[in-house]
């Protein structure tokens, strides 16, 4: 039971309605936001119009305002933003569908000049503007306005789409459309494709009228309306994977298949070495896409024994955990036995040891992964911390060793090529291995822990930064 002291709900409603109220007042005198929430949240005793007007002066505001926000002041400005969009959803939505579905666009139109002057980042931003259009489906079935009115509206905003707030719009409003609606918006996007494009020249205005037709046909299962506004891309890699994911789904194996074939990738555009890291870990984008969707055709046409030779060579070729997943389900029993144990040495001695680590890691396989980390040693990248990070955490229980030369190469990374950035995650590794050391029975051939603080010691002493950080986060207990 927590105590009467924690800041809960219950405990504070034990001091009064007076007594909270007059705290607010206090709060709210230093804190704009404060001030704010509670003004919208009086408004909405009111009523659905007061609120609406509060909200609507407020947005005024935002859009004349023409000072930039930093990083510094981004995360207090996108809850205010984000405040104005949950109390159109959640306060005026609900007694007034009518108001909120005009706030709504009217919040929606607000994103290119808030985004031209804020530092976004990290696209926290666009995030509420994305959310916003999200909402804007629900209070739109709930309003019912008039269907050809709406999907003239939503023309516009498909079409003036320069920040990307509307990439969902389509989808979310297709209820609202209705048939009515649906058919005007596309009667409408088919006037805004050209007649005759221009080889090799980007129309934006024609791309988006385009997307939008195809999420139309999406959400009305007119397959063959989305086969016929990619037409010109069907033989490319990706477009027959979303063909034939489309046709597979709708039960038209044999031409998901066909599509697929037309679209088969003539070779990989760019083909990964074995110390090609970055994209052995990463995938191979489009020709990895049209890979899974071809093998599923494959399964779907009764070609199983293809689509096994397919999975393998996929996990041969770059270590795809998924693949050999469903490569060893449909195998009987025992033989799967025997192929998983053929999969694990194969992974043991592939080219990339990023990679190999990697699968290790996902399937997981905490022995084998500790195995490779003893056995090959010197081909740890310390620069790849997003790797050997996890990689370390999953396997230091049972192989402290393993773990403690994963974090020593990332400390070594860090320190070697000043990356001041890291000193705070550098400072906590040498930290768990020292937590790890006493696990460690016998450091054989490898150095110890004070022999390993003792060369950073030398050879980085100056590196005040790190010290420094080594010091704060141990307390300055550590050797």
């Amino acid at each position: 039971m927590p105590s009467k002291k924690t800041v809960t709900p219950d405990n504070l409603a034990a001091l009064g309605a007076e007594r909270l109220a007059a705290i607010l007042v206090d709060l709210a005198d230093g804190d704009t936001e404060i001030k704010r929430r509670l003004r919208l949240e009086l408004a909405a005793q009111e009523g659905g119009d007061s609120i609406a007007a509060e909200i609507g002066k407020r947005m005024t505001a935002l859009r004349s305002a023409r000072s930039f926000i930093d990083w510094q002041k981004r995360r207090d400005f996108v809850r205010d933003l984000d405040l104005q969009r949950a109390m159109i959803a959640d306060r005026v939505a609900p007694a007034r569908a009518d108001l909120a579905l005009d706030l709504m666009w009217r919040f929606l139109d607000l994103a290119e000049p808030v985004i031209n002057r804020v530092d976004d980042s990290n696209g926290s931003v666009g995030d509420v503007f994305r959310s916003a259009c999200e909402d804007l489906g629900a209070i739109a079935v709930r309003a019912r306005p008039d269907p050809v009115v709406l999907a003239d509206r939503v023309y516009d905003a498909l079409l003036a789409n320069d920040y990307g707030v509307y990439d969902g719009l389509v989808p979310v409003m297709l209820p609202a459309l209705g048939d009515a609606g649906a058919s005007h918006l596309k009667e409408r996007l088919v006037q805004a494709l050209p007649k005759r494009p221009s080889p090799g020249q980007r129309d934006g205005r024609a791309d988006a009228a385009r997307r939008a037709l195809q999420d139309i046909a999406d959400g009305q299962g007119d397959i063959d309306a989305y086969i016929a506004l990619v037409a010109a891309a069907r033989s490319n890699p990706h477009t027959g994977a979303e063909i034939g994911r489309r046709l597979l789904a709708a039960g038209r194996a044999a031409e998901a298949l066909a599509a697929l074939e037309l679209a088969r990738p003539k070779r990989r555009t760019v083909r990964a070495t074995d110390d090609d890291d970055a994209l052995l870990l990463a995938g191979y984008g489009a020709d990895s896409t049209w890979e899974e969707a071809y093998i599923e055709a494959l399964e779907a046409t009764g070609q199983q024994e293809h689509a096994q030779r397919l999975r393998w060579a996929a996990f041969e070729e770059r270590l795809s955990s998924t693949h050999l997943r469903a490569y060893l389900k449909r195998l009987p029993d025992f033989e799967d036995v025997e192929a998983e144990a053929r999969a694990m040495q194969h992974a043991l001695g592939f080219g990339s040891f990023a990679a190999a680590l990697n699968f290790f890691r996902d399937w997981p396989d905490q022995a084998r992964a500790a195995q490779l980390v003893m056995t090959r040693t010197q081909e740890i990248d310390g620069n790849l911390y997003f790797l050997l990070d996890p990689a370390a955490q999953l396997i230091e229980g049972r192989y402290p060793m393993a773990a403690t030369l994963l974090r020593r190469a990332m400390i070594e990374d860090t320190l070697s090529g000043a990356k001041s950035t890291r000193y705070k995650h550098a400072a906590r590794h040498l930290l768990e291995c020292a937590s790890l050391a006493p696990s460690i029975q016998d450091f054989g051939s490898v150095e110890t822990h004070e022999g390993f603080v003792g060369r950073l010691r030398a050879k980085h002493g100056r590196k005040t930064g790190f010290w420094g950080q080594l010091s704060e986060t141990s307390g300055g207990g550590h050797r």
